[in-house]
C-alpha cells in the first residue's frame, strides 16, 4: 500500500509540475511576447498617433496597422485559451500513458471496485435487467467524482468512463461480473489514449513569435 501511495504521489507531482510549466510559465511567456508585439506597434506608429489616449489608441492602431494589430489581438485572446485547454489534455494523456504502462490495473481496480460496490448497495436497481444504462454511466461518473480518492485518479477514471459504452452489457447474464466488465472497459479505453505531444505548445508560441517578427520588419 505504501508503495502505491509513493508511486501515486510521484506520478501526480510530475503532473502538477507539467501544469506549472505549461499553464503558468507558458502563459507568462505568451503574455510577454504579446505585450512586446503591441509595444512594438505603438513605437513604430508613434509619430502618426499624435496625442491620444484610452480607447482611441485601439482604434488608431487598427487604422494604422489593421493586419498586424488585428492578428496580435486575436492571438492574445485565443492563445491563452488554447494553451490551457490543450495543455490540460496533454497533461492528462501524459499521466494516463505513464500510469497504464506502469501499474494501472493494480492502482485503479480497487478504486473502481469500491465505487461499484457503493452503487450496488445504495442503488441496486441500476444494475438490474432493463436498467437505464445511460443513467448508470452518469451515476458511475458522479460516484467517482464524489469519492475521496486522489483528484487525479478520479479525473483519470472519469475520463476513461466517458470513453466507454455500456449499451452492449447484458445484465441478464448472471455469470458475468459487472465489476469486471467495467474495469476492463475503462482500462481498454485508457490504453487507447494517444501518446502525448507538446507540439501544440511550440506551434502556438511559434505563431505569436512569427507575428512579432513580421511586425518588427513592418511586413504587416
Amino acid at each position: 500500500m505504501n508503495d502505491h501511495l509513493k508511486y501515486t504521489a510521484k506520478l501526480f507531482s510530475s503532473a502538477t509540475f507539467s501544469f506549472f510549466k505549461i499553464n503558468i510559465l507558458g502563459q507568462f511567456l505568451y503574455a510577454i511576447i504579446g505585450i512586446s508585439t503591441i509595444c512594438t506597434i505603438i513605437y513604430q506608429s508613434g509619430a502618426k498617433m499624435g496625442h491620444i489616449n484610452g480607447s482611441a489608441i485601439v482604434l488608431v492602431l487598427f487604422a494604422l496597422r489593421p493586419i498586424g494589430f488585428g492578428l496580435t489581438l486575436i492571438t492574445l485572446l485565443v492563445g491563452p485559451f488554447l494553451l490551457f485547454s490543450l495543455g490540460n489534455k496533454y497533461i492528462m494523456s501524459k499521466i494516463i500513458n505513464k500510469l497504464i504502462s506502469d501499474k494501472g490495473e493494480v492502482l485503479l481496480f480497487p478504486v473502481i471496485d469500491k465505487v461499484i460496490d457503493r452503487i450496488k448497495s445504495k442503488q441496486p436497481e441500476l444494475l438490474k435487467s432493463g436498467a437505464d444504462k445511460a443513467m448508470l454511466q452518469l451515476k458511475l461518473i458522479q460516484a467517482f467524482r464524489d469519492s475521496d480518492e486522489n483528484k487525479w485518479v478520479k479525473k483519470i477514471l472519469i475520463y476513461g468512463l466517458k470513453k466507454i459504452s455500456l449499451d452492449e452489457v447484458d445484465f441478464k447474464d448472471e455469470n458475468v461480473s459487472f465489476s469486471e466488465i467495467i474495469k476492463d472497459k475503462i482500462i481498454t479505453g485508457l490504453k487507447n489514449v494517444s501518446q502525448p505531444s507538446r507540439n501544440f505548445f511550440w506551434i502556438i508560441l511559434g505563431v505569436q513569435i512569427t507575428i512579432l517578427i513580421l511586425i518588427l520588419t513592418q511586413v504587416i
